[in-house]
């Protein structure tokens, strides 16, 4: 009880401060608690963000507050990997900033919701949403202001070449960004940093790790001053990455701790997912089989938390899409309706004209044959929506189907397949260590994943899989080098990284349908 009155307390006092701070809506005491709340606070207290940001919102008399409160609301639940709540948000922004003629915010809005698009991987929309805001910004008066959005929109470009692994167009991207914004005038120190980080991040794939390393410290440098933050905890695990792949393990460490430590405070769950991924690199990189372990279970919990998230979003669009569809149906249907009935009337009102004159046997052959033609056409209209529907219901079945046989494309198969492979060829399968989670780190996927391709390609589950390459081994060393013959049984069982003597032999008759001793018997008889 004690700890309500507490919170709510402070929840009172938190809503009073702002509204001093806000009163008149100085935009200055605004943007102090804005950026505070976004870069600051979001990292430590994510609850207490939220609280601030929709505070924001109800102590805003303008539409230009209103919007911004309700963008800093979307910007906090993406970082935490709620995409729902993001495009919720945004989507009720966009309402305000339309109905008061906001062309900037407009367009800043349609920004967000291309990024949100694009990391769902619906690049269609994401396009649709980028173009929108690219020509909202004509509608602006300042030269000044449209330089600025111009930035953000080529800098959301960069963004999307990474996703399709076009750096170089990337690059050129991010220096026109950047060209914007000293255009603008705008020399904000996290927009810089930003730049920076995309720029590193565009050599780390391009293998450029020197040109890398300098964008990152040049990111690094400008961020100095600033609190920790999900932009500093990027740039500190893109550079961990450097430093793994130039073989410099000492500073991979340093760097990812740092990252880690500011992932630890965070909410932004993209960033965990992001130093994980790094983690296993490193931990793979330094043999720690139980760290790799660990992390490679934290980083499949968080995929599949951005997974479900995605999935439910698309679905929950997929729903609205079908509902939308059939009210425009049923609009459509209605206005059939009304026309199919003005035809009729209009045929009836003619044939009672035609009473008067024409010979009554005509009139009546009229009418059937214009009452036929209605009922015919009725019927190929009606026989017609069935045929589509059916058509329709089809497709989907089939959609369904095709997402049930496959869970990745051909082309990740393929290269799962080839790690497979390599790992194969390897002696890493003896080490008594191997589980499946170190061999999907080793694979640069995930169990899920791996599971899939070892059950449907290799036709047994990683327990036999694994038992098998080991017993193929060890009789190979048996049967091309003597002194194994020679070896205890127990002895062959820890050369092929079994835990214990008996899980060997159970394996090793599994596999040949005869016992270790019977094989190295048999071989001995064949000699003599």
């Amino acid at each position: 009880m004690l700890r309500k009155n507490l919170l709510k307390l402070s929840s009172f006092t938190i809503v009073l401060i702002i509204c001093c701070k806000l009163q008149g809506q100085n935009l200055e005491n605004y943007n102090k608690i804005y950026n505070k709340t976004y870069l600051e606070t979001s990292q430590n207290d994510f609850s207490k963000a939220l609280f601030i940001a929709d505070s924001l919102f109800q102590t805003s008399k303008t539409p230009k507050f209103q919007t911004k409160s309700l963008m800093l609301s979307a910007t906090l639940h993406q970082q935490s990997g709620n995409i729902k709540k993001a495009v919720a948000y945004a989507q009720k922004a966009e309402k305000i900033a339309v109905d008061s003629d906001d062309f900037l915010w407009q367009s800043k809005i349609y920004g967000f919701l291309s990024s949100q698009y694009r990391n769902l991987g619906l690049y269609i929309q994401s396009k649709n949403y980028i173009d929108k805001s690219e020509s909202i910004i004509k509608n602006l008066d300042s030269k000044l202001y449209a330089d600025n959005m111009m930035g953000f929109i080529m800098q959301e470009k960069a963004y999307y070449e990474i996703q399709f692994k076009n750096y170089k167009k990337a690059l050129s991207y991010i220096q026109k960004s950047q060209n914007y914004f000293n255009s603008a005038g705008n020399k904000e120190i996290f927009i810089t940093a930003n730049n920076k980080q995309l720029e590193g991040l565009c050599y780390l794939k391009l293998r450029n790790f020197t040109k890398a390393l300098n964008s990152y410290k040049d990111a690094e440098t400008a961020l100095e001053d600033m609190p920790d933050n999900f932009l500093k905890g990027l740039i500190f695990n893109e550079t961990a990455q450097v430093y793994i792949e130039t073989k410099n393990l000492d500073l991979a460490k340093k760097y990812l701790d740092k990252a880690e430590s500011i992932s630890d405070q965070s909410n932004y769950i993209n960033l965990k997912n992001e130093i994980y991924t790094t983690s296993q690199q490193y931990y793979m990189a330094t043999q720690n089989i139980k760290k790799l372990t660990e992390v490679t279970k934290k980083h499949d919990s968080t995929s599949q938390k951005i997974s479900d998230s995605t999935t439910s979003f698309i679905n929950t669009e997929y729903v609205d899409l079908k509902n939308k569809n059939k009210l425009e149906e049923k609009k459509s249907l209605g206005k059939n309706s009304i026309i199919i009935f003005f035809i009729v009337l209009v045929v009836i009102i003619l044939v009672i004209i035609g009473i008067y004159y024409r010979n009554h046997k005509l009139v009546l052959n009229s009418l059937n044959n214009d009452l036929r033609e209605v009922k015919k056409n009725y019927s190929e209209l009606q026989n017609s929506k069935k045929a589509e529907n059916n058509l329709t219901k089809s497709e989907k079945d089939s959609e369904g189907e095709t997402e049930q046989q496959s869970i990745m494309t051909e082309a990740t198969e393929q290269k799962l397949l080839a790690k497979l492979e390599k790992f194969e060829n390897s002696v890493l399968f003896t080490k008594n260590t191997v589980s499946l989670p170190y061999l999907a780190a080793y694979c640069d996927t995930n169990t899920k994943y791996l599971s899939y391709i070892i059950n449907n390609f290799k036709h047994k589950d990683f327990n036999n899989y694994i038992n098998e390459l080991r017993i193929n081994y060890i009789i190979e060393k048996i049967k091309t080098e003597s002194k194994y013959q020679k070896y205890k049984i127990s002895s062959l069982a820890e050369e092929a990284g079994f835990s214990s003597q008996s899980k060997f032999t159970v394996a090793f008759k599994k596999i040949t349908n005869m016992s270790p001793s019977h094989f190295l018997q048999t071989l001995k008889d064949r000699e003599i």
